[in-house]
């Protein structure tokens, strides 16, 4: 469809997003593809009202989601079979299970114009909590959340081990870790480096760190960029964060590294920047409405760094990926 062919409602209509929803949510594509077909079937499977499910899949009909035969069974079209995909560049968007976090996170669009008009973050007018307070609150929410953070992330970690000279720092602290994926790559790739995650919740860098066998040259500590950090490591990184807090939070995440690292110590920004924020549009809408964060270029986040007297040292480009290297 071209964009002449588009009409307003086209833009606007919420009916079908909704319906696609709720067709993922409920996994109605793959009970269709394991052989219940039968609007019966269906509804007794999820539990729900056979007249009222119905009447969504129907909906999904009309717009070329789903078939349904003179019989009555549904069977899915080649665009219907997009909703099987679960991985790789064609994966069902996480954003579209409603049971998901990010699923969650997407409602909050609903009070996109309360942000616009009074600056509050939209998912905290719709739930009452912060995004990072209901993961929390939510073990299941907030490894649906590291998962999908984690998609590739092992591959691209290796490209960021070898692109950098890590072992020039002696020790290095990723914080807001996650896993520890990205620090496994690194010691891995230098022997004589060091390294600590500090995340919110530990468990899951720890499990990493042991798989990996490198719990001895690794530390894993309980902890927010929001607090002081582990002081005295020659390098601080902060992967994959900087998109996900407004430029004030983030002066105060690069202040507490820069405090931890002191003079002439090392801040090093990992993330998929944008040339352009005009390029990414949709992701910095979702940015402002999860998080009331935004999509930044190095440039930006070079400015923001510098307000809390952090100098740009050096940049790499790997892949899609940057690496910002910060001194004090």
């Amino acid at each position: 469809m071209s964009n002449s062919d588009i009409t307003l409602k086209d833009l606007a209509d919420l009916a079908t997003p909704m319906a696609v929803r709720v067709a993922v949510t409920l996994r109605i594509a793959h009970r269709i593809a394991a052989g219940r077909r039968l609007i019966k079937e269906l509804a007794d499977d999820v539990d729900a009202k056979a007249d009222l499910l119905e009447r969504v899949l129907l909906h999904l009909v009309s717009v070329g989601l789903f078939h349904r035969d003179d019989l009555g069974a549904f069977s899915l079209t080649p665009l219907g079979e997009q909703m099987l995909v679960e991985s790789g560049p064609g994966a069902t968007p996480p954003w579209l299970d409603l049971g998901s976090a990010l699923g969650r996170a997407e409602m909050s669009f609903t009070r996109l114009l309360e942000t616009v008009m009074t600056g509050e973050v939209a998912y905290t007018a719709q739930y009452g909590r912060t995004f990072w307070e209901d993961l929390d609150g939510n073990p299941s929410w907030s490894a649906q959340f590291d998962a999908a953070l984690a998609r590739g992330m092992e591959r691209r970690a290796r490209e960021v081990a070898q692109a950098y000279d890590w072992a020039a720092l002696g020790e290095v602290v990723d914080i807001g870790g996650g896993d520890g994926t990205l620090l496994v790559a690194l010691l891995r790739a230098h022997p004589a480096l060091r390294g600590t995650v500090v995340d919110r919740s530990p468990e899951p860098a720890k499990r990493t760190l042991q798989e990996a066998g490198l719990s001895e040259r690794a530390n894993v500590v309980a902890g927010s960029f929001f607090e002081p950090l582990p002081r005295g490591a020659g390098g601080y990184v902060l992967s994959r964060i900087q998109s996900n807090w407004s430029d004030a939070d983030l002066r105060t995440i690069l202040s507490r590294c820069a405090e931890a690292s002191g003079a002439g110590g090392k801040v090093i920004v990992i993330d998929e920047l944008v040339a352009d924020v005009a390029v990414a549009t949709e992701s910095d809408l979702r940015m402002l409405v999860y998080f009331g964060g935004r999509e930044r270029t190095a440039a930006h986040v070079r400015d923001v760094a510098a307000d809390v007297g952090l100098s740009l040292e050096s940049l790499l480009v790997v892949g899609d990926w940057t690496i910002l290297e910060l001194e004090s």
